[in-house]
């Protein structure tokens, strides 16, 4: 098989396909460039769900691109297959959308840009996220209210995942919060809160709660573990200072140009 065919057959998250490879090495998060489209679509996704007044929207440091072996990532293609294949002609994909999770970082990942190497502690669930995909027989091990019943949690909110981003190791700089590709199929709508769900109702993928009666902030709530698979981690925090060279400095102390 051709580079151009082999590109063309396996997924972009693909630890596989050529497109993600650096200079022939392969790793599971891959830097991207803020220069790279697949940065501002990132940065654009976050800003836009930033919708918490009383909350100060912080600055993209870093993206990672999450990248999957071929044997984690099939069940999900095929997962989204089949359903696209009983939802609607125009919900291409499976109705397939970039969703935020926020959850407990135990280490120092993505604090630098080549700080990508899943760490084993065992309250560290991001990279245990990261290691596996979701688990939702984990569902409930972090926040024991589950207002749409047992399920993976996630939300185009960005501001509502912050609250559930926590980061316990020392000298941590930044917050993290996954970005993850999720198969809605055809949502069920829901205003109320409804904690003893396993499934959704008959004929339908996952379940939307809409705001308005119990919920302040929108949130999807899927039921089975080939529903999503992680797509991206974003590292966020306060702006950078710009750092002075030290004529800037002292021009800025005295208002006065220095000579060259």
């Amino acid at each position: 098989m051709s580079t151009s065919s082999l590109k063309s057959s396996l997924d972009s998250f693909s630890l596989d396909n050529p497109i993600n490879s650096r200079s022939g090495k392969r790793s599971r998060l891959v830097h991207i460039e803020r220069e790279d489209p697949q940065f501002a679509e990132v940065q654009q996704l976050f800003n836009k769900g930033w919708r918490h007044r009383k909350k100060d929207r912080p600055y993209v440091q870093t993206v990672f691109k999450v990248l999957w072996p071929n044997t984690v990532l099939e069940p999900y293609l095929q997962y989204r297959s089949e359903v696209e294949s009983t939802v609607r002609a125009r919900d291409r994909s499976g109705n397939e959308k970039l969703l935020f999770h926020g959850t407990n970082r135990a280490c120092l990942l993505g604090e630098k840009p080549n700080n990508v190497l899943l760490c084993g502690l065992r309250e560290c669930y991001l990279c245990s996220i990261l290691r596996t995909s979701f688990d939702i027989t984990k569902c409930g091990a972090k926040n024991t209210f589950k207002r749409f019943g047992h399920g993976i949690y996630t939300t185009v909110c960005s501001s509502k995942a912050d609250d559930y981003s926590h980061s316990g190791a020392e000298n941590v700089n930044f917050r993290v919060m996954l970005v993850s590709r999720v198969v809605l199929g055809k949502a069920y709508r829901r205003y109320r809160n409804a904690p003893d769900l396993i499934k959704p109702p008959s004929g339908y993928h996952s379940v939307a709660g809409e705001t308005g009666w119990d919920l302040n902030y929108e949130e999807t709530v899927c039921y089975d573990n080939d529903a999503i698979r992680p797509a991206y981690l974003v590292v966020y925090g306060e702006e950078p200072l710009v750092a002075m060279n030290f004529k800037a400095f002292i021009s800025t102390m005295f208002k006065t140009p220095l000579a060259s």
